[in-house]
């Protein structure tokens, strides 16, 4: 059988949708922000979603400008579970170029708990004729008054036992044989985890971890599965395991008591005669403690597998080894008079191994890059194209004499272990992310794990064997870890690499973006990036996975969003993050630090999180429902500081954690001037959505205030005498610069040089947090220092990015939460920690300079180094698939031996799309001498006007820029410049 490497079936998968426009029918199809391709049994939440889909392409380079004149949808039920009333709409042909967030316009909503299936062809600018259909794409609707439902059913109980750990349960029911089943819905919800189980197999395998994690009095989320082919009619057998999660006061460091793990169930099975039947969670199950004697998501899982039995799920089962006891009704954690809900779980469950992460870019592919393996150099740790599954590319015994693994890669997820000994054998597995090193903070022999600085969290399962004859295997159910090191504890068997694998765990997820260089300091950076951010999107955004922390920072959430949406489909998961934030706002607007929690006020540049996620998401996807959604709240958070400030004025605006973490033996920057930038740049944000929503009188409102702070910031924090900033650190200059219409014309020079003087006095370092690194890198580029703003990235040592993986300890494959973690003490110290990842939206939008603020029109604008510096970044090659398509970006310097001062630059542009191509000039003072698309000249400076008709360029007397306007379709420029 012939086997394909993933990225080579992509590339395989990627060729067929763009070979011919005319027959092909649109792909990539999403309706209400789900992809249908990747979703399991796909629900619609809403009466009236959107669809959105991409236009597919020629491979052939002359196709050009292609664009969509019209659709058409058609869309019906198919089986309903209620009623046999048929339902069909027909768009009809629609004259229209929108390819995205198309709407349902039909009079009547989409019903409740209805299966449903659509299909669209559109008409493109090139062609006459209507593309092909689609295939139909099935889809069913939730049940919308869900909460009602339950709240309101009083043969409906949350069970579960005060009294023992009832972790497992199960119930027999009778299906009638009476009419063929139509259709068979589950509704569950288990807290704080949960698996289900039907006639003795889990339903939906890698789903892990569910459900996300929410403040529980506020929201509960509930899940739905279609289980029609788990179920025959006769005799039938449900089971649930649950299992503490964060609804346990383990993890809530006693801050909050929900009580003991509890669940909910309801089975709905329609009959094609019509009738209906239920089964609910009720007294009528059994339940006790199975094989897992504790979980702890910090401390991790005890398991005694001599109390597995194998057919507890199936009919028929007898247990006489075992107590099955009634379990007990208790309470709801919903608190309905503080409004609480129960809703559906609308976002993508947390997935292990090679379910949770799908690609739309090829990743380890030459044949789409302009880039081969020497350009990009060595990688250090894994591929995400791995298949979502490590093994340990290292394993001794350590200086203890026990038994030690390296996967290779700091990574979310655990382990799974093929043991082979006596029953009643117990063994004990640790992780760490990282081996002690023999410095002065650690004091350690350097063969052994390193577990202080996952503080209080055990982070370690403990497996006692069943003693099968061959082998048994062992993988924890109900925690998770982040490690990169592992040591077996009195393992049974002498273990091999073939016994270890560790499935790879996060949120479901799609790689969108895929960035790479002639620079394997920034190639290093930007791997690290992607595994930081997939190991902490957990449900929800978390600042890190492997210590007694793990919560919903939401600081950490706010920085990296705009990295995350480049590198991952996210729209879903941080759509729920805003409605977690949106149930803990209090009335007078102020909200937590992190979420779940209750740590009122946030600090502002942590409360930020909820314009700059709300925003970003608009930007990134260009839905306006998302502003809409989301405006109320993030005005009241506004309006809440605006108060705030009203009483204190900027100069000793409220701050709680400033800059967070800069590099010793550096201080924070004034504590007043970091979180008066928070406040302005989110006044800001509130007055660009109210433009976009065309809210006349907030935008005169927030105008007159942002006009008003930017005066009072400047009056207020800089010195005159100076000519900089509060105290004249980086972080002051940089938020102040990133800031528009701070930092008045007549003293800007001034401020960029005492930065660039005090970044060059230090080596070409940073001295910020948090807060500042996320703008200093575009300050620079923005302000004529992007040659220094690369050297800095491309340094290795301390403190850079590159010293995180070059450094005699520890050679880093996420990123550090601090800059000197190798040589810092355990307290604080995570390995994998995503807040400084918010460099790699600088990388995608400006190194590869993309920027799609403006819908349908793409900015293309790589920022280029001097002659002088351009060994720091001489190719490129970046991937980006949009909403409309993908996006490719590549160029190469100098790229031919005879011509010098020149950038060849390969761009695709997706259909549907017009693009702004901007060359700049490769050193100061440069002047475009010629420009070529292909082999025609666009450009010469020995012509004033564009020679070549079908484009149009334009050059910018000032500053030498080129702008070429393009339509869709691949093109391959060559400016030359004098």
């Amino acid at each position: 059988m012939l086997s394909l490497h993933p990225c080579s079936l992509l590339f395989i998968i990627f060729l067929w949708s763009t070979v011919n426009s005319h027959s092909l029918s649109p792909f990539d199809v999403r309706i209400d922000h789900h992809k249908v391709d990747t979703t399991r049994d796909l629900i619609i939440n809403i009466p009236r979603p959107q669809f959105s889909w991409k236009i597919p392409t020629s491979n052939n380079t002359s196709h050009r400008n292609i664009e969509q004149i019209a659709y058409q949808i058609q869309l019906e039920s198919t089986k309903l579970s209620r009623n046999d009333q048929q339902f069909h709409w027909d768009s009809k042909r629609i004259v229209s170029s929108q390819s995205i967030h198309v709407p349902y316009t039909n009079q009547h909503d989409l019903l409740s708990s209805t299966y449903y299936q659509f299909r669209l062809r559109i008409w493109l600018s090139t062609s006459d004729e209507a593309s092909e259909w689609t295939n139909w794409i099935q889809f069913r609707t939730s049940m919308f008054n869900i909460h009602d439902y339950i709240i309101n059913n009083n043969d409906l109980l949350w069970i579960g036992s005060t009294k023992i750990n009832m972790n497992e349960f199960r119930k027999e029911f009778l299906v009638p044989n009476t009419s063929p089943i139509k259709s068979a819905i589950v509704y569950i919800s288990g807290l704080g985890y949960y698996e289900l189980y039907l006639n003795g197999n889990k339903v939906d395998a890698s789903r892990k971890l569910d459900p996300g994690w929410t403040t529980y009095e506020k929201r509960t989320l509930i899940a739905s599965f279609d289980v029609t082919m788990n179920i025959t009619a006769g005799m039938n057998a449900v089971g649930v395991k649950l299992g503490s999660g964060w609804y346990s006061q383990e993890q809530q460091h006693g801050e909050i008591r929900y009580g003991p793990p509890r669940f909910i169930f309801t089975l709905f099975v329609s009959f094609e005669n019509g009738e209906e039947m239920q089964v609910f969670s009720d007294q009528s199950w059994i339940g006790r403690e199975g094989s897992i004697k504790h979980d702890s998501v910090y401390n991790g899982e005890i398991y005694d597998s001599r109390g597995d039995r194998p057919d507890w799920a199936k009919v028929g089962f007898n247990d006489s080894l075992s107590a099955w006891t009634m379990p007990e009704s208790l309470k709801s954690p919903i608190n309905v008079s503080m409004n609480g809900i129960i809703v559906i779980q609308d976002m993508p469950p947390i997935r292990a191994g090679s379910d949770a992460l799908h690609f739309e870019v090829l990743v380890d592919n030459y044949q789409q890059s302009y880039l081969n393996h020497d350009d990009i150099g060595e990688i250090k740790g894994a591929s995400l194209t791995d298949g979502g599954i490590l093994k340990p590319i290292d394993i001794w015994r350590s200086d203890s004499g026990v038994l030690t693994f390296d996967l290779g890669q700091n990574m979310a997820g655990w382990c799974r272990l093929k043991f082979h000994g006596p029953s009643g054998f117990g063994t004990y597995i640790r992780h760490a992310e990282v081996i002690a090193v023999p410095t002065i903070s650690y004091n350690h022999d350097t063969r052994n794990i390193y577990t202080e600085n996952l503080r209080e969290a055990t982070a370690s399962d403990t497996y006692i064997l069943r003693g099968d004859l061959l082998f048994e295997v062992y993988e924890p159910t109900f925690t998770v870890h982040g490690f990169r090191y592992g040591s077996i504890f009195n393992s049974p068997n002498a273990l091999t690499v073939h016994d270890i694998e560790c499935p790879v765990v996060h949120s479901e997820t799609t790689l969108k973006g895929h960035f790479t260089t002639s620079n394997p300091i920034v190639n290093q950076i930007q791997h690290n990036i992607q595994w930081g951010q997939l190991s902490n999107i957990m449900s929800l955004p978390t600042d890190c996975p492997q210590r007694n922390e793990r919560r919903g920072w939401m600081g950490d959430a706010a920085l990296t969003v705009d990295e995350a949406l480049y590198n991952f489909d996210l729209i879903k998961f941080y759509q729920n993050f805003l409605n977690l934030i949106v149930d803990v706002q209090l009335d007078d607007g102020e909200i937590p630090d992190f979420v779940p929690g209750r740590n009122y006020p946030a600090d502002p540049n942590w409360g930020t999180a909820l314009p700059t996620i709300t925003w970003q998401l608009y930007r990134h996807y260009g839905d306006i429902h998302i502003l809409e959604d989301y405006y109320d709240n993030v005005r009241n958070y506004v309006e809440y500081y605006r108060g705030s400030y009203n009483k204190t004025g900027l100069i000793n605006f409220f701050c709680r954690y400033g800059d967070w973490v800069p590099p010793p033996p550096y201080p924070q920057s004034n504590a007043h001037l970091i979180s008066s930038f928070a406040f302005l740049h989110d006044v800001y944000i509130l007055l660009n959505m109210s433009q976009v929503l065309e809210r006349k009188n907030d935008t005169n409102m927030y105008s007159m205030l942002y006009q008003h702070l930017t005066e009072e910031f400047h009056s207020a924090f800089f010195n005159k005498t100076s000519n900089f900033y509060a105290d004249g650190m980086q972080a002051a200059q940089a938020l102040a610069l990133a800031l528009p219409g701070v930092v008045p014309a007549n003293v800007r020079g001034a401020v960029v040089d005492h930065l660039v003087n005090d970044i060059s006095q230090k080596g070409n370092h940073v001295t910020t947090g948090i807060v500042s690194t996320a703008q200093i890198y575009p300050v620079l580029s923005d302000n004529g220092h992007h040659d220094l703003a690369l050297e800095m990235i491309s340094s290795t040592t301390y403190p850079s990015f590159g010293y995180m993986f070059t450094n005699p300890y520890e050679n880093a494959t996420t990123l550090w939460e601090l800059w000197d973690s190798a040589v810092d003490g355990p307290g604080m110290n995570s390995r994998n920690h995503i807040m400084f990842g918010s460099v790699g939206a600088w990388f995608y939008s400006y190194l590869a300079g993309l920027d799609l603020s403006l819908s349908n029109i793409i900015t293309i604008r790589p920022r280029m180094a001097s002659e002088n510096k351009k060994h720091l970044m001489k190719k490129l090659d970046c991937q980006l698939s949009s909403l409309y398509g993908l996006i490719h970006v590549s160029y190469t310097r100098d790229e031919r031996d005879t011509i010098d001062n020149s950038i060849l630059l390969r761009v695709t542009i997706p259909p549907n799309t017009q693009a702004h191509i901007i060359f700049e000039p490769l050193f100061a003072g440069g002047q475009c001498a010629l420009l070529i698309e292909g082999n025609q000249v666009l450009w010469s400076s020995d012509s004033s006007t564009t020679i070549h008709r079908q484009f149009n360029v334009e050059k910018d007397s000032i500053t030498g820029l080129m702008t070429v306007h393009v339509g869709s379709g691949q093109y391959e420029f060559l400016a030359l410049w004098k």
